[in-house]
């Protein structure tokens, strides 16, 4: 009994302990008062600076420290069940999300400046003003579209946030997703050799849905010599989700991606290849991408719009839909200092031009699978092809100056204009019809201090003369001549199946696209 009551102390105390961590102490003597409010309280991300240097907003209702290791178990803490503010801190750098488009801080006198951000659609506000000890003051910023864009015309989505998430917590996310005007949220759980970023269901029991945002489960699946692979959506965890040594708690590397994609789909997922060619830099992409066993694949990520190796997949005819995604928290937590303008969630994006409906993320998946994507971490792009004459036309706008505005036929520019101080553009071309091509547009925009290239581009769209495929030699060659030199790879690289007729299995396959290549 005394045993029973000395635990229950203890319990309270510690109780007691947590509780006095989270009093308000404020306000502290002499601060000023100060009520921070977006006009038609919209959620958004803030920054403040007191003379030239970043100063902490305080309280918060909630704290998010990011210090991710591999197995992702960064979770946030609140002291209040309905938080209006919270703290996201990584690598000493502070990110307040103002939840409900309101907070109220106590400052110390002095000059400050404070920014406001909202997605990639709106002009950042921006607000100076003075405190004096004791002070009381309101500060109003005003978030507008930029010229050109509308945002309820859109979708956007992160196709690659690894957070925790159990039920109780998806009000937060929810309010996040709108600071940041993220549309969808894709959480993908993932394994290396336990699991990590959990997600508490998968389908619709496990989604997430307010006023349009939508959080919906996925995962990651990984394997060193396979590559990372992503599947969205679909109705239930696929397991194994990781295998070989690397991430599982097995040698063996089975089953392969084909096996989850073939799977992934049965259960109505969207299939692809994560971070493409990011380490490990061995991956059987040429396999699911040649025998027509993936969705899309990341193109746009950490910064970087990979066209290169997009592009020789696109001339060889095989139709992957380009996404983005973020791989939150890995660039967050790598890239320092931060570019305050760039969202934390979804810096990069895979947007489609579609009414949401009844579900934001069934509208995008839907435009994923058609191809009717645009990749961006800022400006839009679009693009209209007359089929009978041939006619292109591209359009772009932002909020900063656009620097150059392309289309490109089976990667060659075929037309552009340089955009000087200009915030929208359009170039037009003639494509030639002689034979199958595939076109897209791309633009370029001002480019800021430790921000990455600011840039969009569109998925192609493939104008077929008689119905036959896209076919530019040297780009066949050249793919059926690195999946030769990975299937050589594998075959010595030591991996472990379960047995001879599951090697014999991926070798069949692997020998079946390198025909279908060649």
């Amino acid at each position: 009994m005394l045993s029973v009551n000395r635990a229950v102390l203890v319990l309270g105390f510690g109780m007691l302990m947590t509780a006095a961590a989270w009093q308000d102490l404020w306000p502290p003597e002499y601060s000023a008062r100060v009520e921070i409010v977006t006009e038609g309280r919209m959620p958004a991300r803030l920054y403040l600076w007191k003379g030239n240097a970043s100063f902490r907003l305080a309280p918060v209702d909630a704290v998010l420290p990011i210090r991710s290791d591999t197995y992702y178990r960064d979770r946030f803490f609140s002291r209040v069940p309905n938080p209006k503010v919270m703290e996201v801190i990584a690598r000493d750098q502070y990110h307040y999300l103002l939840l409900k488009g309101e907070g109220t801080f106590f400052l110390p006198p002095g000059e400050y400046r404070i920014e406001a951000y909202r997605g990639l659609f709106y002009t950042p506000a921006v607000e100076k003003f003075t405190l004096t000890a004791n002070d009381n003051k309101r500060i109003v910023l005003k978030l507008q579209p930029w010229q050109g864009v509308n945002p309820k015309e859109w979708i956007t989505a992160d196709d690659h946030i690894h957070l925790t998430r159990n039920k109780q917590e998806d009000p937060v996310f929810l309010d996040w997703l709108a600071a940041e005007d993220l549309t969808v949220g894709n959480f993908l759980q993932l394994q290396r050799q336990m699991d990590a970023a959990v997600q508490y269901g998968f389908g619709k029991p496990g989604e997430a849905r307010r006023n349009g945002y939508v959080i919906r489960s996925g995962q990651e699946l990984r394997n060193e010599f396979w590559g990372h692979t992503n599947i969205l959506g679909h109705r239930e965890l696929i397991r194994p989700m990781s295998t070989g040594s690397m991430y599982a708690n097995s040698p063996e590397s089975w089953p392969t991606p084909t096996d989850w994609f073939l799977r992934g789909r049965q259960l109505g997922g969207l299939t692809g290849y994560a971070h493409f060619f990011q380490p490990p830099q061995h991956s059987s992409i040429y396999l699911d991408a040649a025998l027509g066993n993936i969705d899309f694949v990341e193109v746009f990520q950490f910064g970087v719009l990979k066209t290169e190796p997009w592009y020789e997949l696109l001339n060889a005819g095989l139709k992957v839909t380009g996404v983005a995604g973020s791989d939150f928290p890995v660039y967050l937590n790598n890239k320092r200092p931060w570019p305050e303008w760039i969202p934390l969630l979804g810096p990069e994006r895979a947007m489609v031009k579609a009414a949401p409906g009844d579900n934001s993320f069934e509208a995008w998946a839907k435009g994923v699978k058609e191809g009717k994507v645009v990749v961006s971490n800022g400006p839009i792009v679009e693009m209209t092809v007359d089929e009978g004459s041939g006619q292109v036309t591209a359009t772009a706008s932002f909020w900063r100056p656009l620097e150059s505005l392309e289309i490109v036929r089976n990667g060659e520019v075929i037309a552009q204009t340089q955009g000087g101080q200009a915030k929208t553009l359009t170039v037009s071309a003639t494509a030639s019809k002689a034979e199958s091509c595939w076109l897209a547009a791309r633009v370029k925009a001002q480019t800021l201090k430790d921000e990455p290239p600011i840039q969009a581009h569109s998925n192609p769209y493939w104008l077929l003369k008689d119905g036959k495929p896209v076919r530019v030699e040297s780009s066949r060659r050249a793919l059926a001549a690195k999946w030769q030199a990975e299937i050589d790879y594998f075959r010595s690289a030591g991996i472990v199946f379960p047995d001879a007729s599951k090697k014999q299995q991926f070798f069949t396959r692997a020998e079946k696209a390198l025909a279908a290549l060649r």
